[in-house]
């Protein structure tokens, strides 16, 4: 058997060759999002973005990441959220992701059922035998 990784870029115009995108600004990505978007990639932020804010840009973060979620669910895109964590220092605990989510108005357990339904079904199809 041979697997194959998940593709990531962090330029919009490839979202039609990648598993996934990560977002450092949705407002300003949002418009492009919309014209280039055939479901099924996911989207991705992280809450490193967020550390680095005052207390004004992180309610604008959390509004921005529901934002992200709302556009998900309704185009066929998977949110993804993540720590960002370039090294364990960084690393956040499932029960701070998951407060976090909360704060977004997401339910933690349908998103983390959803996000191991997506990864299983992107992953499946990379695994193919040799």
């Amino acid at each position: 058997m041979k697997y194959d990784y998940l593709v990531v870029s962090e330029n919009i115009d490839e979202i039609s060759r990648v598993d996934i995108l990560v977002l450092r600004d949705f407002r300003r990505a949002k418009e492009r999002l919309k014209k280039k978007a055939k479901g099924g990639a996911g989207i991705e932020i992280t809450i490193e973005q967020a550390r680095k804010l005052d207390a004004a840009g992180v309610a604008r973060w959390v509004a921005d990441a529901h934002d992200l979620y709302e556009f998900c669910q309704s185009s066929g895109f998977q949110f993804i959220l993540s720590s960002g964590a370039s090294s364990p220092a960084g690393a956040v605990s499932g029960q701070s992701f998951d407060a976090i989510l909360k704060m977004m108005g997401i339910d933690p357990q349908k998103h983390w059922k959803e996000m191991n339904s997506w990864l299983e079904f992107r992953l499946g199809r990379r695994v193919r035998p040799c």
